[in-house]
């Protein structure tokens, strides 16, 4: 019932085609490893790059304009969809930098240990 009534006074969004697929483009390029991630902090614009395929993606508030060595698709789309991608942008930046820093801390402890090691052994 809470459900029911959260949907009928805040429905969730809907795709159109076009926007399904630049969600889709985003989302696949974030998962690409080679894929570089910018931010613009004062301007809000987020930068996909990846040089491997080809592809620049400019994301913000604005719209998304995606580009390749032939072509350019700009998009203006409503402030939820852009929103919505943005999002996906942020999880995957956030995802990076939770893998960055565990890598990082490992290494924090493995330098410890060998610290430890180094004042026993003299």
């Amino acid at each position: 019932m809470i459900n029911w009534l959260k949907e009928k006074l805040n429905p969730k969004y809907k795709f159109n085609e076009k926007e399904q697929l630049i969600l889709d483009i985003v989302t696949n390029l974030c998962e690409q490893s080679d894929t570089d991630i910018k931010m613009a902090p004062i301007s809000g614009r987020y930068f996909l790059v990846n040089k491997r395929l080809e592809y620049w993606l400019r994301i913000g508030d604005d719209g998304i304009t995606i580009t390749n060595h032939k072509f350019t698709y700009s998009n203006v789309s409503p402030q939820e969809f852009q929103n919505i991608v943005i999002k996906v942008v942020e999880n995957s930046i956030e995802k990076n930098r939770d893998e960055f820093e565990t890598a990082v801390f490992q290494n924090e402890v493995e330098l410890l240990e060998n610290i430890i090691g180094n004042i026993k052994n003299k």
